[in-house]
């Protein structure tokens, strides 16, 4: 395994953007949800996240990277609408049980020097949306939350060097989440889990996994995908409220591919995947108006 050293870490360019902002897609429980502090929280919240990510070019890479980045954010809590570095929420319908969202996920872009992918056109930093149906096992009212999620995204290549970007295929899930678990009531930590499995349409595989007979080389056949299940996934959060206006998360999360519709691929030279992030999270300024937070959402605005 390659992996780039954290003391000499890479010049942070359009690559180094990518990556980062992959790595708040895909840990937005980490960075986006609610630090253990009282219910009663600002309207809006803006501020600066600064990053480090340790990816792996793309699922069953043996390959990683090191990402380190500041990006701003922005929280609003409304009503109706939730927005935060994880999803849109809300946006069609909200109740006790379901809940409907815009979420959001990432993979960063494989070096033009990746050694499994030798000879063949590096991969772009891709993009994923869509729609999400969370039911909840219990009344969202109450902490922590428990619930499964259904996804459908849409992906999109983004070309950082041309700035163009092309569609990819589709990627689904369904999710089993615990968020906003809290060890001590009033203390400064809170956390979460999530385990869930991932299936790819032909399209969306064809992108990371397909070898054509023009890039064959010793030691790489060709290999066309088809979609399916595309993996199995355990990850895990810890926020801590270090100040009133500073928090701090990590993000761990370890990826399977046993019995992936891909696995055959020559491409594929690791089964197990692990990634890690962390973040400083700065409030930089924030509203005087106030809601009351109960579950994750906004029940009355004072």
């Amino acid at each position: 395994m390659r992996i780039f050293p954290a003391q000499a870490p890479r010049r942070l360019d359009r690559l180094q953007v990518a990556g980062i902002v992959c790595l708040l897609l895909a840990a937005g429980p980490a960075i986006g949800a609610e630090a253990p502090v009282p219910a009663i929280k600002p309207l809006w919240e803006v501020g600066i996240l600064g990053g480090a990510a340790h990816l792996p070019h793309y699922r069953g890479s043996d390959e990683y990277s090191w990402y380190f980045l500041p990006l701003p954010f922005v929280v609003y809590r409304g009503r109706i609408l939730q927005v935060d570095r994880e999803a849109i929420r809300g946006i069609f319908y909200k109740g006790d049980r379901l809940e409907t969202e815009i979420s959001f996920f990432g993979n960063p872009p494989a070096d033009s020097d990746d050694q499994a992918r030798e000879g063949m056109p590096g991969l772009q930093a891709i993009g994923e949306a869509g729609p999400a149906l969370k039911f909840y096992l219990h009344r969202r009212r109450l902490d922590p939350s428990v619930f499964l999620k259904t996804t459908v995204r849409g992906a999109v290549a983004a070309d950082f060097q041309k700035w163009s970007s092309h569609y990819v295929g589709i990627r689904g899930g369904l999710s089993l989440s615990l968020e906003d678990f809290r060890p001590v009531p009033d203390g400064i930590w809170s956390g979460g889990m999530s385990a869930g499995v991932d299936i790819n349409d032909s399209a969306y595989d064809r992108y990371f996994y397909d070898v054509q007979p023009d890039q064959i080389r010793p030691g790489r056949g060709a290999f066309q995908s088809h979609g399916g299940y595309a993996g199995f996934s355990l990850s895990g959060y810890a926020l801590a409220r270090l100040l009133p206006a500073l928090s701090w998360g990590v993000y761990v999360r370890w990826d399977n591919i046993d019995g992936a519709v891909y696995r055959a691929s020559p491409l594929v030279r690791s089964r197990n995947n692990h990634v890690f992030g962390t973040a400083l999270i700065w409030t930089i300024n924030k509203s005087k108006r106030q809601v009351s937070i109960r579950g994750g959402g906004a029940d009355d605005s004072r």
